[in-house]
């Protein structure tokens, strides 16, 4: 609920304020050649600049690749407050190095500089580390709307920061301060949609495979349904934010937004970032039937946990425009690890549910992660096999990653991170552990193989054949994907032409 004293209110609208976002591009840029990315828009910035606007405060966004030169000169606005980062682990320095820049810049002034404040899920899991740092005045734990939306009237009306909830902070003396901490906010429908541009839209593409395919999708937008997650999977540091708690919006309000996206920017393509879309089995059923008595020509994927999927839910996700399934098989084939703590699968099961979402034309996508200190060569290895025997259409195979803030974190940094460790490298796209029997090279070796032996074995190529002479509406979907691992130097272009000819 947004606390903000009548005096605090009009202290914002009596002045023109202003406040930077920026969410930088970071080491991603770096990511290595068997990862297609997607380029979407900063959904969580958004989610702000509304919240903010909500109570008088203007705002610019600045992500991806920041030209700095434009920043610091937007920075030296006489009406800024404050400017917030949104940081993820890999962002980190390039953060702290962006707001030591902003500060010199006005201490060279003579000027006082904007309060520089930290937040996202890095900070989140180390607030106290992440407030230490000279460049960093405030870190706000856990989601951030209602918390700026206090934290920014209190900065402009120069009051106490002492009853904010969510924030550490430094004061007058330099003592590190932990206020309470905020809970998530229980009825997100509460929240003003995100602030979207036109033009962040436009940009946007799902550049893996997809439906419809990448020259064909328009202005592509994230759309959440829930936010935070009941799980605590090992690699996973959500808890950091959102306490293994989770929130609904109403199916009505989701499809209200999807509505509007469609009818004000022409969006044929939406993509659900909740960390586990068919949590709720009734939550999901309400939103299918939503969306198809809309009848809305748009389509979307998500993420899914495979345990939470049967055939009845399936038909209802195809029926309701769903088309592409990103499942995390993590990196137990099966099943059998720590990591898949209250999976309530057998093999036969997972193998019948595949089947079914690929017989009725759902695009399969496997999530795995290799590099565990369990793991040796050999198990690895296998992956290959295993895969070879599931319907899947597409893999990312990632490295294990200790973040802050997740289950592995202390255990790893005392075992199997060197001393000194670069958190830059913290992309899953590399690996970063120091494995007690894999040395780094070999696993980069091992990923490279199991990608290029998916994507080349005739079996695979049949199975597209199959799917797409199916359902022909995929081909594109398909195609355009072969032409990124073909640049790739994965598939041979001659062998893709004589079978898709």
């Amino acid at each position: 609920m947004l606390i903000i004293s009548q005096n605090q209110m009009q202290d914002i609208t009596k002045y023109p304020n202003k406040v930077l976002l920026i969410q930088p591009l970071g080491t991603l840029y770096k990511t290595n050649g068997f990862v297609r990315t997607a380029n979407l828009e900063p959904l969580a910035l958004e989610y702000i600049q509304s919240a903010l606007e909500q109570v008088g405060v203007s705002s610019t966004i600045y992500y991806g690749l920041i030209d700095e030169e434009t920043l610091l000169n937007e920075v030296l606005e006489e009406s800024l407050i404050a400017v917030c980062f949104s940081v993820y682990t890999y962002q980190y320095s390039y953060c702290l190095q962006l707001a030591s820049k902003i500060k010199s810049l006005f201490k060279n002034l003579g000027k006082k500089p904007p309060v520089i404040i930290f937040g996202g899920y890095h900070p989140s899991a180390a607030p106290k580390e992440v407030v230490e740092n000279k460049e960093v005045d405030i870190v706000v734990k856990g989601e951030g709307e209602f918390t700026l939306q206090e934290l920014i009237g209190a900065l402009i009306s120069n009051s106490c920061l002492s009853d904010i909830r969510g924030i550490w902070y430094k004061d007058s003396l330099g003592k590190i301060i932990e206020n309470k901490p905020r809970d998530i906010c229980q009825n997100p429908d509460m929240l003003p949609l995100p602030k979207r541009k036109r033009e962040v839209l436009s940009n946007a593409r799902q550049h893996q495979i997809a439906y419809p395919a990448p020259s064909q999708q328009k202005n592509i937008a994230q759309v959440l349904y829930s936010r935070g997650c009941p799980y605590a999977c090992v690699f996973c540091s959500s808890v950091s934010v959102w306490n293994k708690k989770v929130a609904w919006r109403s199916p009505e309000k989701v499809v209200d937004e999807i509505e509007y996206l469609h009818n004000e920017f022409g969006t044929n393509l939406v993509y659900f970032p909740d960390l586990t879309f068919n949590l709720n089995r009734k939550k999901v059923f309400e939103f299918c039937n939503e969306f198809i008595k809309r009848n809305l020509p748009i389509h979307w994927w998500g993420l899914f946990r495979l345990d939470r999927l049967d055939n009845e839910m399936l038909y209802m996700l195809k029926e309701a425009n769903c088309v592409k399934l990103s499942i995390g098989l993590e990196s137990e084939a099966d099943f059998s690890s720590k990591i898949k703590d209250n999976y309530s699968l057998n093999k036969l099961d997972y193998k019948e549910i595949l089947n079914t979402a690929n017989d009725i034309g759902l695009i399969i996508k496997a999530l795995l992660i290799i590099g565990f200190p369990e793991d040796t060569k050999e198990k690895i290895k296998n992956y290959n096999n295993f895969l070879k025997t599931l319907p899947i259409d597409e893999i990312r195979i990632s490295f294990i990653t200790p973040f802050p803030g997740t289950k592995i974190w202390n255990e790893y940094t005392r075992l199997y991170l060197p001393e000194k460790f670069n958190m830059d490298n913290f992309t899953t796209e590399e690996p970063v552990i120091n494995h007690p029997s894999i040395n780094k090279d070999e696993l980069v070796s091992l990923q490279s193989n199991i990608v290029n032996d998916f994507y080349t074995d005739p079996k695979y190529i049949e199975h597209v054949k199959n799917k797409i002479k199916a359902h022909s509406y995929l081909r594109n979907s398909f195609l355009e994907y072969f032409e990124f691992l073909i640049n790739k130097g994965i598939l041979n272009a001659n062998y893709i032409a004589s079978n898709f000819n």
